[in-house]
């Protein structure tokens, strides 16, 4: 057997209603007519027992019914003094129970349990105060009925004849059992209580983390608040994330064992890194995958993301509609114990749905813009990037007093070709021309698409000289290309700050200078001299 071990992640929890403060208050009204009813039916059927009739129970029911629907119609107006009139109705109850059991017994009648009800009714529906209040007075009217000898009365009130008085053991044992009903009931309902309130706190913890993730951009950001929400949400030693942007891996690791304010670092991944069986079983799974601990032989990326790792939920990402991530959480203990709950996997799982989703989104809008940069054709960037490159370009030009060069090409003869071959002809010289400057150029540079056949390389950081050397390397890769046979260009060259001080004396220098190499017969460049661009005529791979 292998030292991974996987925990059942068992049924989703189902989804359950609650109710508002009010809701719960008027249900309390309920309550005390089912009192009533508990009342008149032990004096029809079991009038021995209770120890009066329905002819002595129904005034006294009557009245606290009365009492009872008019204190609960006006806490449901709009007047002051609402919650005021709730509480002073909470003693009622137990004063009608106290005079409901007093013949026949007090603990000892069968109508005792009336007040367990109440109790467990007062401190699940209005407050766990409340329910200890109700069982200070119940102990209080169960003391001060027999010390004041007002049984007798009691009985009269209902009819009775014969009075049962209960030992004071019996007394104290029932005022006992008030409190431990009272104490439980609060202590379980805060229980309950604090299990929303944690949910309540996921919901918002996750609400939030999707308002900010609307404001970022890049993915490793969007994946680094999920990771860092995730372990500061729940109960978490260790988080690691594990992606692949392209094809290339990636990973975040937050580490808030001996730091709880650690930030989400990331962690250095090989090209060639690949995630192993945790992932694959995760992505066959569809569900959070509970581990104990990783196996050594057949998890050995895991084990590298965290070490002696104890109690993993791992859970997949589906980034663009492929499994192609896998979010790793230990939460530690005792890996023979340790489980975490139905609740808490579920709301993981929305985590990681948001940090899926999120990062498809960061990369549709990524490629959009980059679509909105490029030219449909050639694949080149297009008018617009080139005009936003260049005026940087000038602009740090300028800042740093380092040369720039512009060299626009423009193709010869073009609409001879798209006459005699065809405008699909004319495309794949265009496309064939464009893979040519791309070669010659370097990342720094840029080549785009001017306009129509013409392209447009900003060079920075070269001079004239250095920007005929880029024009010379790409005429000899134009010539060697079979497809491209015949095909010529002319070209003209501008400089920052020789020919030109801003943008656009910059591109009228450069233009004045292809002008003049297709003046002169094509198949050429020209060197601007100055910014009107009078230019000096050069064949093409001579300085």
């Amino acid at each position: 057997m292998t030292d991974r071990q996987r925990y059942p992640a068992g049924a989703r929890p189902g989804v359950h209603e609650l109710t508002s403060l009010d809701e719960r208050l008027g249900l309390l009204l309920l309550v005390r007519i089912s009192f009533v009813g508990l009342v008149v039916l032990g004096a029809l059927v079991a009038r021995d027992q209770v120890g009066f009739g329905v002819s002595g129970a129904g005034p006294v029911s009557a009245v606290y019914l009365v009492i009872a629907g008019l204190a609960e119609g006006y806490r449901r107006s709009p007047w002051r003094g609402r919650m005021v009139v709730h509480r002073a109705v909470l003693p009622l109850d137990a004063v009608f129970l106290a005079i409901v059991t007093t013949p026949s017994g007090g603990p000892r009648s069968q109508l005792v349990v009336l007040f367990a009800a109440q109790l467990i009714a007062v401190t699940l529906l209005a407050s766990q105060r409340a329910g200890v209040r109700v069982a200070l007075w119940d102990s209080f009217l169960f003391v001060l009925i027999p010390t004041l000898s007002l049984s007798g009365s009691i009985a009269r009130l209902l009819g009775a004849h014969v009075v049962a008085a209960p030992p004071a053991s019996e007394t104290a044992l029932a005022i006992m059992g008030f409190w431990v009903v009272a104490l439980c009931t609060a202590f379980f309902s805060t229980v309950s209580e604090r299990e929303l309130r944690r949910g309540k706190a996921e919901l918002e913890s996750l609400a939030s983390m999707a308002s900010r993730l609307e404001t970022i951009q890049g993915e490793e950001e969007v994946l680094s608040l999920v990771l860092e929400t995730i372990v500061e949400t729940f109960p978490l030693h260790r988080g690691a994330l594990w992606w692949l942007r392209g094809e290339t891996p990636w990973a975040l690791l937050i580490d808030r064992r001996s730091d709880p304010g650690a930030a989400v670092a990331s962690v250095p991944v090989h090209p060639d890194a690949k995630l192993d069986s945790v992932a694959a079983a995760a992505w066959a799974a569809r569900e959070p995958v509970l581990l104990k601990t990783f196996d050594t032989a057949a998890d050995p990326a895991a084990r590298a993301l965290l070490p002696d790792a104890r109690n993993v939920v791992a859970l997949r990402l589906l980034i663009d509609g492929r499994d192609s991530g896998l979010l790793l959480l230990e939460h530690g203990g005792d890996p023979l114990t340790a489980r975490l709950p139905r609740r808490t996997l579920v709301m993981l799982e929305q985590f990681a749905i948001h940090a899926s989703l999120s990062v498809g989104n960061v990369r549709l809008l990524a490629e959009r813009e980059r679509l909105a940069t490029i030219d449909g054709l050639t694949g080149l960037a297009n008018r617009r990037e080139f005009d936003q490159w260049i005026a940087r370009e000038v602009s740090r030009a300028e800042r740093t007093q380092e040369p720039l060069s512009l060299v626009v090409v423009d193709v010869d003869h073009f609409k001879r070709i798209n006459d005699t071959l065809g405008h699909l002809a004319g495309d794949e010289v265009l496309r064939g021309l464009a893979q040519v400057l791309g070669r010659a150029v370097r990342e720094m540079d840029l080549v785009a698409r001017y306009g129509g056949e013409e392209f447009a390389l900003v060079l920075p950081r070269c001079d004239q000289k250095d920007a005929v050397r880029v024009v010379d390397r790409f005429t000899a890769l134009l010539r060697q290309r079979l497809d491209l046979s015949g095909v010529t260009v002319s070209s003209g060259i501008a400089s920052v700050p020789g020919n030109a001080t801003s943008v656009e004396a910059l591109i009228s220098a450069a233009d004045e200078a292809l002008y003049e190499s297709k003046r002169a017969g094509r198949d050429r460049y020209t060197l601007s001299t100055s910014a009107a661009g009078s230019g000096h005529l050069h064949p093409l791979g001579s300085l």
